[in-house]
């Protein structure tokens, strides 16, 4: 029986480079996306994850679930809290766009770096690594960035100005030994980040694929 990984989207964008990441390192399961922008498109509108949002996110982690599913990931960065919320009723592993990535951030270092191309992701990504970091007794800093343009960039179809924007923000981050690229479609962006001695580039799509394989292969063979 091949495993069966579900894949929920707010952003079309995203679900190229979650693939992809899959591909790379866990070939042999079968990766299905569920695509649903009306989530981003009103937290857009009513800037806030509202309870009409948080059940539709546990609507979409629900059905996935029920078409087979052995692992999901929800790739939409700005609703972390409502997945959290959600999978606590949910008997597979679920998880949230970015927590594979601050977990391996901190395997690299304390000193850690951070772009992203919504602002409301930094304010996210940085009270869960503060709450991670306070769970496990760990003293960090995080030096965060905004990338402005790159999302209206991406949305544009533009994305070469996309992915040079981010990689040229990345050159101004240079003083910190682990650097997180916030978003899943922020993954193609990692082959034009400058390597930087002593600094490994952190991609929210390659740590999430890595994180269900270890969490499902643990407990599932097929």
């Amino acid at each position: 029986m091949t495993v069966r990984i579900g894949l929920v989207h707010a952003l079309f964008s995203s679900i190229a480079p979650v693939e992809a990441a899959f591909s790379r390192t866990w070939p042999d399961a079968e990766t299905v996306s569920l695509y649903d922008y009306s989530l981003y498109a009103d937290y857009r509108h009513w800037g806030e994850v509202t309870p009409e949002i948080t059940r539709r996110v546990t609507a979409l982690l629900n059905h996935t679930a029920q078409t087979g599913a052995h692992g999901i990931l929800f790739t939409g960065s700005l609703f972390s809290e409502s997945v959290e919320l959600a999978r606590t009723s949910m008997s597979i592993p679920v998880l949230t766009a970015y927590e594979a990535m601050i977990e391996e951030a901190f395997t690299v270092d304390t000193h850690l770096g951070l772009l992203a191309t919504v602002s409301d992701t930094i304010t996210m990504i940085k009270r869960d690594t503060a709450r991670y970091a306070s769970q496990h007794g760990i003293s960090h800093t995080l030096d965060s960035r905004f990338v402005p343009g790159a999302m209206d960039a991406l949305q544009a179809g533009d994305q070469s100005r996309h992915d040079n924007l981010i990689a040229k923000a990345a050159g101004e981050l240079e003083d910190c030994n682990a650097l997180m690229l916030a978003q899943h479609s922020m993954g193609p962006a990692h082959s034009l980040v400058e390597k930087v001695p002593g600094r490994k580039i952190l991609t929210s799509p390659d740590t999430a694929a890595f994180k269900l394989k270890h969490l499902i292969s643990a407990s599932f063979c097929p």
